[in-house]
């Protein structure tokens, strides 16, 4: 009976001889997969609206709106219109003064020079007529309009309250906007006998908010009275790109 008994045999420390070919086979499908996957290139388009299938069979995926990826031939534009930055620091730097103790807020900006002037300074709550505290800031801007030729858009900015009716000579804020920068226009023709075709006049009422309306706050900010100027020469604005050629220094030897 002990011959027939099945002899017991140790196994060798370590792994088994054949995990060393399954290692190197699973090594390199690791490094294939990773290859592909390199070259792949994902279309987060469609990546998105499978998610959305999703969600509607699993019910697990939370809502993520699908928008199209912005597709051009081109990354640079050939065809805009641009002021040119040292046109508008140019302009600036006669404002300096107001700009430190913030009576004006400047803005650089593709279109000009966008010079901000708060409501309060500008004029009384819902009135039209110009302060006296606004007229120096006017004369100073309306003596460079000519001087440096420059077009200047007066644009007339409000918040979202409504004007109360029977109160005010306005009955919305549209009204309002439109006279003060309306006035604004007719103080420079009057004065400085500017040419119209060098001023524009704009209402915008609420339309253009740059702070919240849900503060007192952001209310007082979204009052304002805009300045956008710019050169009223068109061969001062830039068209498309320029290319400017650094001179070359010569030195002796």
């Amino acid at each position: 009976m002990a011959d027939d008994e099945c002899k017991k045999q140790e196994c060798p420390p370590g792994a088994p001889l054949w995990m060393c070919t399954f290692a190197d086979l699973m090594s390199l499908l690791m490094c294939f997969f990773v290859l592909l996957l390199s070259f792949a290139v994902m279309d987060v388009t469609k990546y998105k609206e499978v998610a959305g299938a999703m969600k509607d069979a699993f019910g697990v995926q939370s809502e993520m709106p699908v928008t199209e990826e912005m597709k051009g031939q081109q990354m640079i534009s050939t065809s805009f219109e641009s002021v040119p930055l040292h046109v508008q620091v140019k302009v600036a730097r006669k404002f300096s003064d107001e700009l430190e103790t913030g009576k004006l807020e400047a803005e650089y900006s593709g279109e000009g020079l966008i010079l901000r002037v708060k409501d309060e300074v500008a004029f009384k709550s819902g009135k039209a007529q110009i302060r006296k505290a606004f007229l120096p800031l006017l004369d100073k801007l309306g003596k460079i309009i000519p001087d440096m030729d420059l077009t200047v858009e007066v644009g007339g900015h409000t918040d979202n309250v409504p004007i109360k009716k029977g109160v005010n000579a306005f009955s919305t804020n549209w009204g309002l906007s439109s006279a003060r920068s309306i006035a604004v226009v007719e103080y420079w023709i009057d004065k400085f006998n500017i040419p119209s075709q060098q001023l524009s006049a704009k209402a915008f009422a609420e339309s253009q908010p740059i702070a919240t309306n849900n503060t007192p706050e952001g209310r007082s900010k979204n009052r304002r009275v805009e300045f956008k100027i710019k050169p009223a020469n068109p061969d001062v604005v830039v068209t498309g790109i320029e290319f400017v050629e650094s001179p070359v220094n010569e030195t002796s030897p």
